[in-house]
C-alpha cells in the first residue's frame, strides 16, 4: 500500500473554516477550547476531571443497551470499556453519526477508524488514564431520504419504507429483499461470504435499525473496544432534564448561538442556525419540532399543545419524549460522556465551533475537535492506469478537462502550444503601438483592436490543435474520463458516495488493517491510499 498526503486546501473539497481551524488561524480562536494537538490533552484531562459526569448511570445504561448483544456474542473489549466508564480515570473519544443503512458512505468507516486511532494514541501516550473510543449513534434522526440508501458497485440501493419518525426506531422487517439483492452483488469471495452472513445476522435478525447498526459496527470494530451508545434512552435523557427545562423556560440556546453566529459570520459562513426552541417531540412514528405558540408549546403537524406547566411536567415524567436538534445534541452528548476529544467531518467541526459559547454558558469544558481522516482509495487497476497515463495522485483533484489537457500537453510537448507565438505577436503589436502613437494618437485604437483579433485567432487555432490531439489519442482521453468517474463518482468525493462493502468484499479485514496502519488524525492532511499487489 502506498500513501500520499495532500494539504486539505489543495483538494478543493474543504471550507475555509476547516483549513483555518487546522492551521490555527486567529479568527477562530474564540470558538474552541484547545487545539487538536497531543500536547493539549493534559489540560483537557484536568478540565474533565472537574466536570460532573454521572458515570454509574452511563455505564449501567450502556450495559442495559448491550444486554441482548452480550447474550449473543462474546465482546470482551467492549464490555470491559463500558465497565471502565465508572472509573474517574477513564475518558472518552467520540464520533457521532446517524444510523445510515448498511453504514452508509465510506466516510462513516473513516471517522470510526479515526476515533479508534486517537484513543489508541492517547492510551499509549498517557498510560495512567484510560481512553475509550465511542460511536454516538444518532438514532433519533428522521431524515429518511438521507439515511435509507447506499451506492454499491455503481448501483443505488434504496429502502422505500413508509415508516416515519426516528430512523433508528424503524423496523427492519421489510429489509430482506434489499439484503438478498446486495448479497448477490457482493460475489463469492471469502470476504463477500463473511459480509453476506453478517448482513443476515444484522439486518434480518435484528428488529430495529438502531440495534442492527450497533451490531454491524461491532462486526468490524468490537476488537478495538469501540463502544456504541444510543442517545435515544430514558435514563440518559433524565440526566439532560436541567437543559430541557431551561430551554423551555428561556429558549437560552437560541439567544446564545445567535450571538455566537453573529461573530462567526464576520469571517465565515455558519453551518447551523438555531431555532427559537431547539428540541423535537419524539414518539413512535413521530419526530416533529416543538414551537412556541403564544404562551403554549405546540408540536408541529400534530394536535399536541402544552402550557408551560404541562410541558415542564412532561419533561420531568417523560424526558425520552424530547429530542435535541443539531444545536443541543452536542451539549446532550457532553452531559453524558467524559469526552476529551470529538471527531467529525468538516460540517461537524464547523457547527461545533459555533457552540463554544453554549458550552461556556453551561460551564461544560468543550472537548478537543478533530477533523476525521479523509481518504481517496485508489484500487490497483486505477493505479496501473494512472501510471500508464502519467497522472500523479494529486492531479486527480483537478477537473477532468484539466487532467486531459495536462495529459495531452505532456504527450505533444510544444506541438500544440502557440504560447510563444502569442507572446511574439503581443510584443510586436506593443512595439508598433508605441511607435504609432508618436505619429498619430488616433490610430492607437485600430492597432489595439487588431492585436486582440490576431491573438484571439491564435488562441482559437491552439484550441483546434488541442482538440485534434485529443481525437488522435481518443482512447487515453476515454480512460481518463473513466478513471475520474470511478474515483470521483458524480463529481463527488468517493468517501461521500461509495459504501465500504465495495472494498471490504475484495480485501476483507485487510481493508480495515490498511486504514489503521496508514491513517493518522494528527497529520491534518488528506490521505491518498494506493493499492499495490498487497495492502500491507
Amino acid at each position: 500500500m502506498k500513501k500520499a498526503l495532500l494539504p486539505y486546501e489543495q483538494t478543493g473539497y474543504f471550507s475555509k473554516v476547516v483549513t483555518d481551524y487546522l492551521s490555527g488561524a486567529s479568527t477562530l480562536k474564540p470558538f474552541y477550547n484547545l487545539s487538536p494537538e497531543i500536547s493539549s490533552f493534559p489540560q483537557i484531562i484536568e478540565q474533565k476531571k472537574s466536570d460532573l459526569i454521572h458515570r454509574d448511570v452511563v455505564s449501567n445504561a450502556l450495559m442495559r443497551q448491550h444486554a441482548k448483544i452480550f447474550a449473543e456474542k462474546n465482546l470482551p473489549d467492549v464490555k470491559s470499556n463500558i465497565e471502565s466508564l465508572k472509573n474517574e480515570n477513564t475518558f472518552t473519544v467520540t464520533t457521532a453519526h446517524q444510523p445510515n443503512l448498511f453504514l452508509g458512505p465510506l466516510y462513516v468507516i473513516y471517522k470510526t477508524v479515526s476515533t479508534i486511532l486517537i484513543a489508541k494514541k492517547l492510551n499509549d501516550t498517557f498510560p495512567h488514564y484510560h481512553f475509550v473510543p465511542v460511536f454516538w449513534l444518532g438514532s433519533e434522526d428522521h431524515d429518511k431520504d438521507e439515511l435509507n440508501h447506499i451506492h454499491l458497485f455503481g448501483k443505488k440501493f434504496v429502502w422505500n419504507t413508509a415508516q416515519q419518525g426516528a430512523f433508528g426506531r424503524m423496523s427492519t422487517s421489510s429489509l430482506r429483499p434489499w439484503v438478498n439483492e446486495i448479497k448477490l452483488k457482493l460475489g463469492e469471495s471469502p470476504a463477500a461470504r463473511e459480509l453476506a452472513d453478517a448482513l443476515d445476522d444484522v439486518y434480518v435478525k435484528e428488529k430495529s435499525i438502531a440495534s442492527a447498526t450497533r451490531k454491524f459496527l461491532y462486526q468490524f470494530f468490537s476488537e478495538n473496544g469501540l463502544v456504541v451508545i444510543d442517545g435515544d434512552d430514558r435514563e440518559l435523557k433524565q440526566l439532560f432534564i436541567p437543559v430541557l427545562e431551561k430551554e423551555m423556560r428561556e429558549q437560552f440556546s437560541f439567544q446564545i448561538v445567535s450571538k455566537s453566529n453573529e461573530k462567526f459570520a464576520i469571517h465565515y459562513e455558519p453551518q447551523a442556525s438555531p431555532r427559537e426552541i431547539n428540541l423535537f417531540y419524539l414518539d413512535e412514528g413521530l419526530r416533529e419540532r416543538i414551537v412556541k405558540d403564544g404562551d403554549r408549546f405546540s408540536v408541529l403537524n400534530t394536535s399536541l399543545s402544552y402550557s408551560q406547566q404541562e410541558i415542564e411536567s412532561l419533561i420531568r415524567s417523560s424526558p425520552e419524549k424530547f429530542s435535541p436538534n443539531v444545536i443541543l445534541r452536542p451539549l446532550y452528548q457532553e452531559t453524558i460522556l467524559p469526552d476529551v476529544a470529538v471527531i467529525g467531518g468538516g460540517a461537524e467541526v464547523t457547527y461545533w465551533l459555533q457552540l463554544k459559547f453554549l458550552f461556556d454558558e453551561w460551564k461544560k469544558p468543550m472537548p478537543i475537535l478533530f477533523l476525521r481522516n479523509s481518504v481517496l482509495w485508489i484500487d490497483s487497476v486505477s493505479a496501473s492506469r494512472m501510471e500508464k497515463l502519467q497522472i500523479l495522485p494529486e492531479e486527480l483533484f483537478h477537473n477532468t478537462d484539466e487532467i486531459i489537457n495536462r495529459y495531452i500537453e505532456k504527450q505533444t510537448g510544444d506541438l500544440i502550444s502557440l504560447e510563444d507565438e502569442i507572446n511574439r505577436v503581443t510584443a510586436a503589436f506593443d512595439d508598433a503601438i508605441k511607435r504609432t502613437v508618436m505619429v498619430d494618437q488616433s490610430l492607437k485604437g485600430v492597432f489595439e483592436s487588431e492585436k486582440v483579433r490576431v491573438i484571439k485567432a491564435l488562441e482559437q487555432l491552439e484550441d483546434r490543435l488541442r482538440k485534434a490531439a485529443k481525437r488522435k489519442d481518443e482512447t487515453s482521453v476515454h480512460q481518463i474520463k473513466a478513471l475520474t468517474e470511478k474515483l470521483f463518482p458524480e463529481n463527488s468525493m468517493q468517501e461521500r458516495y461509495d459504501n465500504f462493502m465495495m472494498l471490504y468484499s475484495k480485501h476483507g479485514k485487510e481493508f480495515l488493517s490498511a486504514l489503521k496502519s496508514h491513517l493518522d488524525p494528527f497529520e491534518k492532511k488528506f490521505t491518498i491510499l494506493i493499492e499495490e499487489q498487497s495492502l500491507q
